[in-house]
């Protein structure tokens, strides 16, 4: 994997009117170590693999969006930890000292790219925990990756909202017009290729998405004199009449200029992109603009960094301008058609630290791109008004009901015509070959033999009888196997979790499941809290919601917790620090603790009772 950096230093910022900084430098490649690279396309490769499946796509989107809606809609917290406030234009008062801040452009679809960005984001930062990120909008395009996107982009939010800025770019906009207003809506995520059978989540999200957009931010003001937008700055003579920043709200049209507007990358115009037209000529309005701003904000802007327009190359300082005025920033991969020269777009993040701007572009491997293509097929309809391409219909009957979040999304169809059943299958499918499955399952699991175990289950679920003891045994030998099992166990404890949404053992393991594999204490205190209103008795619910608690930094609720899940006879010490985060190595070693607590069925039949207490994963071990 190759790195290309350009680097742009802003500490001599000068005020409009002033001579112009230093141009950025020519692009450099760097290569990271073989070591580190592997990592990065390792993860990718994984996501991949998960988000391949339009269902669990969807659910992990569902899940993310209402999350996200919940987190938005009380205190404030996106920004938090960046001291952000305000509306929809946004002012941050401070950015990390020792660490930058990333900026993820449009995305419109493209999961590979997106996957690969974040993972480079991660590896890159090197803190062991979640970077700061800020994405620019426009993370649908109307593709089979659009429902990934949407949970990747959601789930940084959900799971690090102090540390993330989401920006309302034009798609997201499309979603929350007013189909009787004057603009057309055409949200790409209505037009994303989705099997009929799925449609009712498809919808849901929407619905959810809709909500989200209108509380967004459509731009940000940085310590550093940059603006962070989507589209352009507004034209000077939107601003003319406005005397604070609250006053743009709604569908000012100010904002829609910074969510709509296009600069063009030779010529010194911007376009609002209305019916009314509105180009504005020349750097000097461009200036006058972003001068404007910084009266309004009280702060100095000299430049902005934007997702609009999507350059070929992945970045682009747009010079007509002014020299380091506008940076153009791509996070999509997408091929690029003839007129542009064929090829790939190669995707780009920025990263913000020290008063300096770089650029780093990502060379994804042909075999990676390849797989996505084989992964996600792009279909983007050459214009908005095209249109939204057929859903795919349901290959086979299908023979199960699902749910997502207690949403039916498959009505039962009538049984199959019955036909001769090969003896393997006969095999399979008697009831006491699948007792003795379910059996050396177990056996297997005590012995820590996870994979092993996880196969012996999916045998014994397959006769009904045995079927919701067997996989909820299945997802705690998942749940052991680490990144591998990780979405195999979310999967089966939401469908298990949509058949007995009161179970306790199925609510402890998901909150489980959400701690230990995706690190996520949002998620994990919401499942905690459904096993504890399940079944109130239950201590090591209470330890989970203890661990939680402290991975978010709350000591009185993390100690409360932990004192409950003793006196409720939960053996399990507490980690010894419950303020200001827990360092990594003892934060791993809880939470092996807590997959210990995972709850299996040892015989059919059978209360669920927890691994450690025969012995398994106890701390330290």
């Amino acid at each position: 994997m190759k790195i290309a950096l350009a680097t742009i230093d802003l500490v001599d910022a000068r005020p409009a009117g002033h001579p112009a900084p230093p141009p950025p430098g020519p692009l450099a490649a760097v290569d990271l170590s073989h070591p580190r690279a592997a990592d990065v396309l390792q993860r990718v490769r994984r996501r991949l693999a998960t988000w391949g499946d339009a269902r669990i796509a969807l659910q992990r989107a569902l899940d993310a969006a209402g999350t996200a809606w919940r987190l938005l809609g009380g205190p404030p917290v996106m920004g938090s930890e960046l001291g952000m406030h305000g509306g929809s234009v946004a002012v941050v008062d401070r950015l990390p000292q020792d660490r930058p801040l990333w900026i993820v452009g449009d995305v419109r679809g493209d999961a590979t790219a997106l996957a690969t960005a974040l993972a480079f984001i991660d590896e890159a930062d090197a803190q062991q925990d979640h970077a700061f990120v800020a994405l620019l909008g426009d993370w649908t395009g109307g593709t089979t990756g659009d429902a990934a996107c949407v949970a990747m982009a959601l789930d940084r939010f959900n799971v690090a909202p102090g540390r993330t800025i989401l920006l309302r770019g034009d798609r997201e906009w499309q979603l929350a017009l007013d189909p009787s207003g004057g603009m057309p809506r055409t949200p790409a995520f209505d037009r994303m290729p989705c099997p009929l059978e799925l449609d009712a989540a498809h919808g849901e999200i929407m619905r959810l998405l809709q909500a989200i957009a209108v509380q967004l931010p459509v731009a940000a003001i940085l310590p550093e004199g940059v603006l962070l937008v989507h589209g352009s700055v507004p034209r000077p003579g939107r601003l003319a009449d406005v005397d604070a920043l609250t006053e743009l709200a709604g569908e000012h049209p100010a904002l829609l200029d910074m969510a709509f507007g296009r600069m063009h990358p030779r010529e010194a115009e911007v376009d609002a992109g209305e019916r009314e037209g509105g180009v504005i000529v020349g750097h000097d309005q461009v200036q006058r603009s972003l001068q404007r701003l910084a009266e309004l904000s009280g702060r100095s802007l000299q430049r902005l960094v934007r997702g609009q327009d999507a350059a070929p190359e992945g970045c682009r300082w747009f010079r007509a301008y002014g020299e380091g005025v506008a940076l153009t920033v791509t996070t999509m991969a997408d091929p690029l058609p003839e007129a542009a020269g064929g090829g790939r777009r190669r995707p780009c993040v920025a990263r913000l630290k020290g008063g300096r701007i770089r650029v780093a572009r990502i060379e994804i491997p042909e075999e990676l791109a390849f797989l996505a293509e084989q992964v996600f097929p792009r279909r983007v309809p050459d214009s908005a008004d095209e249109e939204p391409p057929p859903r795919t219909p349901a290959i086979e009957p299908v023979q199960e009901q699902a749910t997502i979040e207690g949403m039916a999304l498959d009505e039962p169809t009538a049984e199959p015509t019955a036909t001769p059943m090969d003896p393997a299958e006969s095999l399979r499918s008697d009831p006491g070959a699948a007792a003795v499955h379910f059996e050396r399952g177990v056996r297997l699991l005590r012995s820590r033999a996870w994979a092993g175990a996880r196969d012996a289950f999916v045998e014994a679920g397959r006769i009904p009888s045995l079927r919701r003891e067997a996989w909820l045994n299945e997802a705690v030998a998942n749940l052991w196997l680490g990144a591998a099992g990780h979405q195999d166990a979310l999967s089966r404890l939401r469908q298990l979790r949509g058949e007995r949404p009161r179970d306790p053992s199925v609510l402890l393991n998901l909150g489980i499941a959400f701690l230990a594999g995706e690190r996520n204490p949002i998620e994990g205190v919401r499942a905690a809290r459904a096993a504890i209103d399940a079944s109130p008795e239950l201590g090591e619910a209470w330890w989970a919601l203890g661990l939680a608690a402290a991975m978010r930094s709350d000591g009185a609720a993390a100690a409360s917790a932990f004192a409950k899940a003793a006196d409720l006879g939960c053996d399990l010490p507490p980690p010894g620090s419950l303020h200001g985060g827990i360092p990594s190595r003892e934060l791993a070693a809880a939470l092996d603790a807590l997959r210990g607590m995972a709850r299996h069925v040892p015989k059919p039949g059978a209360a669920a009772t927890s691994l450690h207490e025969h012995g398994l994963a106890r701390p330290g071990t």
